[in-house]
């Protein structure tokens, strides 16, 4: 009888002690997590480099090869017995390890969060990370829906929602939270639901009500990261100035027409919304309503700013902190504009900061609404 290929992760277990466990990942996927005991092999897995491996391993009798998620490492397996090598591979790579030894995470959520642990930035610290995070979504609209939909799917533990609008037919066309049979209903409710159904794991808070000078700063005190959803400067003026003050991390974006804006702020890492706008426009500027928006650019800039929240939690790439990202979305150019680190002439964050307290300045966050 031939002899099998593959051997699963209890069957390592029991045998370990006698096994020479071999990981063929590159390094940075070693080092950011691996299974005990394995050795990393960094150059091609042929049958010198192998048996040479085994004859400096003490008491070691069995060779054991694993990649991500087993499909590699099977070949390589394959090609080593056909060079006579006696070797065998870890069904379901590193996978399966994670899938077993997560702690934190049950089975379900080891099993629904497998495609993201297995990346090297995230892993099981990062997936144990985003599960721990509360992040606040500033509107339930075009934005808000892309970017909470991602963020229930990729494991995030509480998501605050605050909107106080009810679901329109017109918002249907790019306000994905919601469907036909919600219209009428209040966006908080409509989007918890949808939410629950996509990740029953992550907790939703709702607030039926829109973001104010009077409630902002209560809110904010228990979210590790904000995203800015709305619709219109005053209440993006007002979550800056809000999160500013607070030193709370948030990533803003607008959206109209064809055309999306992106950034992040982390507190004492880059430009705020203000350093880069000033004030509030005093001239009129048109809304969605009468300018239009297509509203598949709503889905890309929210899921960009989905990313860019997963990615300030776990640590991994690098924020658009004192950096927008801006898209065009009919001709698809995309660019990044820099700015300096701050403004001096700040009134937030300046040298001699005005506002200090957005309840002082409540006039200036006058809004018009346009249900973006």
């Amino acid at each position: 009888m031939e002899e099998k290929v593959e051997i699963t992760i209890d069957e390592l277990e029991k045998e370990m002690e006698h096994i020479l466990l071999i990981d063929i990942r590159d390094e940075i996927s070693y080092q950011h997590g691996h299974i005990p005991e394995a050795e990393l092999l960094l150059d091609n897995a042929d049958a010198k480099k192998i048996t040479e491996m085994l004859y400096h391993s003490a008491g070691k009798t069995k060779v054991v090869l694993y990649c991500s998620i087993g499909g590699k490492s099977k070949e390589v397996v394959e090609g080593l017995r056909r060079e006579g090598v006696l070797t065998y591979n870890l069904k379901g790579g590193f996978r399966s390890w994670l899938l077993k030894h997560t702690g934190i995470l049950n089975k379900e959520e080891n099993q629904r969060y497998s495609r993201q642990m297995i990346l090297p930035q995230i892993g099981q610290t990062g997936q144990v990370t985003l599960k721990k995070s509360r992040v606040l979504v500033v509107g339930a609209g075009g934005l808000g829906s892309p970017a909470a939909l991602y963020l229930a799917a990729a494991g995030i533990g509480t998501i605050g929602l605050i909107d106080g609008d009810d679901v329109d037919l017109s918002n249907l066309q790019r306000q994905i939270l919601h469907d036909t049979a919600f219209v009428g209903e209040r966006k908080v409710i409509s989007a918890k639901k949808r939410l629950q159904s996509v990740n029953p794991n992550t907790e939703i808070i709702t607030y039926a009500d829109y973001i104010t000078p009077d409630n902002i700063t209560d809110i904010l005190g228990s979210y590790d990261f904000v995203i800015d959803g709305a619709d219109n400067f005053e209440t993006k003026f007002l979550i800056n100035d809000a999160c500013v003050i607070r030193k709370i991390p948030f990533c803003h974006a607008g959206i109209l027409r064809f055309e999306g804006q992106v950034m992040t702020y982390v507190p004492g890492e880059g430009a705020c919304y203000r350093c880069i706008f000033e004030d509030i426009p005093k001239d009129y500027v048109p809304n969605c309503a009468e300018a239009g928006i297509i509203g598949a650019m709503a889905g890309v800039i929210g899921s960009i700013q989905a990313l860019e929240a997963i990615k300030y939690i776990t640590g991994a790439g690098e924020l658009l902190t004192g950096r927008m990202y801006i898209l065009d979305g009919l001709s698809m150019q995309g660019r990044t504009v820099s700015f300096p680190k701050r403004s001096r002439r700040c009134k937030v964050c300046g040298e001699h900061p005005q506002i200090t307290d957005v309840r002082e300045n409540r006039e200036a966050y006058q809004t018009k609404l346009c249900g973006l």
